[in-house]
């Protein structure tokens, strides 16, 4: 199936941007322990399907991916909702909650990303609707833009972007072979999305969102 996204040339006219705490003091990451031990500081090594990753490096091997969003809402919808859709409001097991956790973070200042921002979009000859809001049977397209924005900007540490499911939040995946530590400098609070409050604002989310809960 093709979603008619064309695919990256060999030199795109991928912009950089610099994200720095003052933009962006505090980061969201919730993450799944179901399949894998992970924590807040765990980077994805080639599982998963999704937009933007996996990634591979020269070699073959995996890039390290770690997403985040700008707040605990877009976090949530982002990765523990992702997958349910929200017109018709689909269903959602609570019991899944007792496989994720959401920590607060703050990363290193200055992080340089290819920006997928709408304004800088038009110079790729994209729009957001091909890029972001496609669904996801377009992944392997989508995903084919993150690589070339990583193979052709050596010196990109990650992709930043608008949230999908909530506009008023910013994406965030960081590349972790471009850094030569972590870029995590300390996890502020790390907290089950399965225990009070953050299971009553789950909750409340879902059902503002019409998702029925089992």
């Amino acid at each position: 199936m093709s979603c008619g996204l064309p695919a990256p040339g060999p030199s795109e006219h991928f912009t950089l941007e610099t994200l720095t705490r003052r933009q962006a003091p505090v980061w969201y990451h919730v993450f799944c322990t179901r399949d894998h031990p992970n924590t807040p500081e765990s980077f994805s090594l080639g599982w998963g399907d999704t937009r933007f990753a996996p990634l591979k490096l020269p070699d073959g091997g995996a890039v390290g991916t770690w997403y985040a969003a700008t707040s605990e809402r877009a976090a949530c919808l982002e990765s523990v909702l992702h997958d349910v859709p929200l017109d018709p409001p689909g269903v959602f097991s609570l019991a899944d909650l007792a496989h994720y956790r959401i920590a607060a973070l703050q990363l290193d200042d200055a992080i340089q990303c290819v920006s997928f921002h709408t304004p800088f979009l038009p110079k790729l000859h994209l729009t957001r609707g091909q890029l972001i809001d496609s669904e996801a049977a377009c992944y392997p397209e989508t995903r084919a833009w993150a690589q070339a924005a990583f193979d052709q900007r050596p010196s990109a540490q990650g992709i930043v972007w608008g949230s999908k499911r909530d506009d008023s939040a910013r994406c965030l995946m960081l590349f972790q072979q471009r850094f030569r530590g972590s870029p995590i400098q300390e996890v502020l609070h790390e907290t089950p999305l399965a225990s009070p409050p953050q299971r009553e604002q789950f909750v409340d989310l879902a059902l503002r969102l019409g998702i029925h809960l089992i």
